[in-house]
């Protein structure tokens, strides 16, 4: 929906309203409607407005209560505010807006932040007491909407992208400590990022800063082991997913603008469109990314879907020069390096789709909380695991095909934990131990703390443990994809799977429905799925599947950039510098195709350090 920002002085230094406004118009992607700024005495905040709700000027932000005493900026959305309404007015309140803000304003000055388990919605938030002399920033339950911040002595400056940080004046350094994490896992876990002293405010989490002492509090507002425990029991699984699906679809409907839907091919969006046009909501739109000469493209199936449904059918496909600026474009929106490397492709897609809509839904989220991929089926039937267990001691010259080939390596780590916590990774421990790494040089005590708070919530199931974890971990990392990409072009994404009443109560249904036979996902698939066309139901999985070798290798464009992975000077840093670059591109280009997972990691990479560091 926005951007926010904002700077507390610890030494009540004065805050100049430039710097304030020029943080601002650093994230003015994330709000081109408008924009506006408090100060007083040693608080700035700062908002730019992407208008979803309300589009009059009754609902430009900061907001403020009718006596001067509370201020509000805020990213989001709150789907379920109009039930507010009735116990508002009741206790005084009265509205001059339609939007969110304001019903999430009076529910901050009458509850306080024990209202946040009571709103079904993503946001990030910073909410002043003048009074009290204290300032809250808050994040959602699944970290849809991202919050950064620095604190020093001086000062604690936050705002929805890095960037904010280092136009607010931070020196932009890189965080030594977690080029090893980045190395193996692709992406830096918990509150740490890439650079130096730049945290995230992690999803679920709401800070209490004193502007009077300069004290800060943490306190963890959800925690989805805690809430799934004490779920009361769904009795009939189906019924109640079919309901509550729908449901967060419609919440997701809401909206003053055009409401599209980014369309795959796959299951999950899929059932997205099924349930927006099976509901009756008319004007949709899908979007779609297409690739073609290329056996991984569902763009046809995708056109199919949406045709049989009368929904407007949108497909673009981005290559060469177009391509690449879109890469660079999505690796200056995202500040941090891309980890699942569609980001160019998905910018380029809301791009177009901008031109006629500023809300897209997506089905993000519905593999990590159902049990979809297919790398899951290893930990799902206990015989099954340990018969795969001879795979490790299999000669090469046995395991011809690459997904074998990679279980192998997965395999071959021995560890159950750290399978678990390495099952989205492309390459493993044996990738490393070629250069003289072990498993003590990778460990990361966020990862190694969600996994022990998954085992105990299902103590004898690992299946379940992985997908625990991997809603902790990797799922962010799509959050922040989606969020940066769509935010990139003014588009707000929403994820109906991520709805807190379907995470929740899928979390507390017992291990029979984690089934991963087939497609997995079996409380989607024996739902919705049955009400889908057997020629989505029976295609396979694929996932946003792109040739990257063939890019690297064959596209002028690309191969530019390739050539100069080896200059990087984050290559020169530890742990990079024990890997012999150049060595493995060689064996690359002369077909060997095992080392293609790093030679993208490191492509990237590389351009990921040339442009943020060296403005390239």
């Amino acid at each position: 929906m926005c951007g926010i920002a904002g700077i507390i002085k610890y030494n009540h230094q004065p805050i100049l309203e430039e710097s304030l406004k020029s943080m601002g118009q650093s994230i003015a992607h994330r709000g081109p409607d408008a924009s506006g700024f408090f100060i007083k005495d040693n608080v700035g905040l700062v908002h730019r407005r992407l208008s979803i709700l309300d589009l009059s000027l009754s609902g430009n932000q900061p907001f403020y209560s009718s006596d001067g005493n509370y201020i509000l900026i805020f990213n989001g959305e709150i789907f379920n505010f109009k039930e507010f309404y009735p116990e508002l007015k009741a206790k005084g309140y009265s509205f001059s807006s339609s939007s969110d803000t304001e019903v999430l304003l009076f529910l901050l000055m009458e509850y306080g932040m024990k209202v946040l388990s009571r709103l079904n919605g993503f946001f990030a938030f910073a909410f002043y007491d003048l009074s009290k002399k204290e300032v809250f920033l808050a994040r959602d339950r699944f970290g849809v909407k991202p919050l950064f911040y620095l604190e020093n002595d001086q000062e604690f400056i936050f705002g929805s992208e890095p960037k904010v940080i280092f136009q607010a004046g931070a020196n932009k350094n890189i965080n030594a400590e977690v080029l090893s994490e980045l190395l193996f896992y692709r992406y830096v876990s918990g509150e740490s990022t890439v650079f130096q002293s730049v945290k995230r405010i992690l999803p679920g989490h709401y800070f209490s800063i004193s502007t009077a002492t300069n004290s800060k509090k943490v306190v963890r507002w959800f925690n989805l082991k805690n809430e799934a425990l004490n779920h009361a029991p769904i009795n009939d699984p189906l019924n109640w997913f079919q309901t509550t699906f729908d449901q967060s679809v419609a919440y997701r409907m809401i909206a003053d603008v055009r409401v599209g839907t980014m369309l795959s091919g796959g299951l999950d969006s899929s059932s997205v469109l099924y349930s927006q046009s099976s509901q009756g909501y008319k004007d949709l739109s899908a979007w779609n990314v297409s690739i073609s000469n290329y056996q991984f493209d569902e763009s046809s199936l995708a056109k199919r879907f949406a045709e049989s449904r009368d929904v407007l059918f949108n497909t673009f496909e981005f290559k060469g020069n177009e391509l690449m600026s879109l890469i660079r474009q999505a690796i200056i929106n995202n500040d941090e390096p891309l980890m699942h490397l569609q980001d160019g492709h998905l910018l380029g897609l809301s791009r177009k789709a901008k031109e006629e809509v500023s809300v897209l839904l997506s089905g993000e989220g519905a593999d990590e909380i159902m049990g979809g991929y297919v790398r899951y089926k290893v930990h799902d039937k206990r015989l099954r695991y340990q018969l795969l267990q001879v795979l490790p001691f299999l000669p090469n010259s046995f395991v011809k095909a690459d997904r074998w080939k990679k279980m192998k390596r997965y395999l071959s780590q021995g560890n159950e934990n750290l399978q678990i916590m390495t099952n989205s990774n492309e390459h493993f421990l044996a990738d490393f131990s070629q250069f003289g790494f072990s498993e003590s040089d990778f460990r990361v005590s966020y990862k190694e703390k969600i996994l022990q708070e998954s085992k105990e919530i299902y103590p004898n199931n690992p299946l379940r443990q992985l997908l625990y974890f991997e809603q902790h971990t990797h799922l962010y990392t799509l959050n922040d994809r989606n969020d940066r990409t769509t935010m990139g072009a003014s588009i707000e994404c929403r994820d109906p799977f991520l709805d807190p009443n379907l995470v929740i109560g899928i979390a507390s249904l017992g291990d029979d429905w984690f089934d991963t036979s087939g497609k997995g996902k079996k409380l989607l698939f024996e739902s919705i799925g049955q009400k889908l066309p057997d020629y989505l139901r029976n295609h396979p999985k694929i996932g946003f599947s792109i040739p990257w070798d063939r890019y690297l290798l064959s596209r002028e464009d690309f191969r530019e950039s390739y050539e100069e992975i080896p200059r990087c000077k984050l290559f020169q840093m530890d742990p990079f510098d024990k890997i012999d670059i150049r060595k493995m591109m060689n064996r690359f280009e002369g077909g060997d195709k095992s080392f293609l997972p790093m030679i993208k990691q490191f492509f990237f990479l590389s351009l990921w350090f040339n442009i943020q560091f060296e403005g390239a």
